[in-house]
Parts: C-alpha cells; structure tokens; sequence
C-alpha cells in the first residue's frame, strides 16, 4: 500500500472551527476600527473644505460662506455635511457652533458668536439686559466637533485665526 499524503476530514473541521472562533473574537475590534477610520476620512473632508473656501476667498477675491447643511456649491457659497449616517455635527460645547463661516477676500474668517446662558445670572432679581442678562453673547473659537455615534469617539478641527487648519483633537462624545 501506497501512503496517501493530504489532510483528514477531522484535521479540516478542527482547523476550521479553529479559524471560526478566532474570527467570532476579532470580529467587533474590526467594526471599531472601520468606524473610527469613517471619523477620520470624515474629518480629513472637513478640513479640506474648510481649506477649500479659504482658498476660493483668497483666489477670487470675495467673501465665501460655508454652511453646515446640504446643498449645491455656487461660486460664493460652499455646504458640507458628513456623508456616513453615524457621523453627526457636535454642538453639545459652548465653544462650538456650525454657523456658517464667512471667509473675507484675504482668507480670513469672520468672528463668530453665539447666545448662552449667563453663569453669573440671578434668578432671585429682576431680569435686567445691563445687570442681570439671562443670555450673554461669547466669542466663538474657530472650532468644530463631528462625533461618531457608534463609538463614541470626536475629531475637532480648530482653525487660526488667519483660516488655516492648526489643530485636529480626538475625543468622545455622546
């Protein structure tokens, strides 16, 4: 008798179920690693948009705006909104606002600002606009935080003051 040289069928179904519970385990560390590389791609978009407009103002000599929300691009309006579904725009801080942004002609963002509720406001006097405003008006930073919702995990993008893209922070959210 010739000797056969291959794999038995028991050596096949352990190597299998082998594989099979390997792949159970790696399987959820896997669907956190294509979420977060969503957030980045993203946040990357993002920061080219912001980029973008920027360079628009500058090279055409106009003011651009760029709004949060969808639509069409035309020569003096720019949109961008996160193309995943789990990717949402993050206002929850006080220091972030997707207002739109207006970059002047030199590329320069335009300060923006927003209405909070005043911390030193006393209930227990009269509501006055000099004294006791309820709401206070702030100066907004240049920053905005898109957060994926299924992880948790945040990207802000915080802009200079002369429009570029200085800084790029993780974070969670929720």
């Amino acid at each position: 008798m010739h000797k056969v040289k291959g794999f038995t069928l028991i050596e096949l179904l352990v190597t299998i179920a082998v594989l099979a519970i390997v792949a159970m385990m790696a399987a959820p560390s896997f669907g956190n690693l294509v979420a977060k590389r969503k957030l980045d791609i993203e946040t990357r978009e993002l920061s080219f948009v912001l980029s973008e407009a920027r360079a628009k103002a500058t090279t055409l000599r106009a003011n651009i705006t760029l709004k949060f929300q969808a639509g069409q691009n035309s020569s003096n309006v720019m949109y961008w909104i996160p193309e995943t579904s789990d990717i949402r725009l993050d206002n929850s801080a006080d220091d972030v606002d997707f207002s739109d942004v207006i970059f002047t002609p030199i590329g320069q963002p335009l300060q923006r600002t927003k209405m909070i509720r005043n911390p030193a406001h006393n209930d227990s006097i009269p509501d006055d606009p000099d004294t006791n405003p309820p709401q206070i008006e702030v100066k907004l930073p240049l920053k905005f935080t898109i957060c994926h919702t299924t992880i948790k995990k945040s990207k802000t993008i915080e802009l200079s003051m002369n429009g570029t893209v200085f800084n790029i922070q993780e974070g969670t959210c929720t």
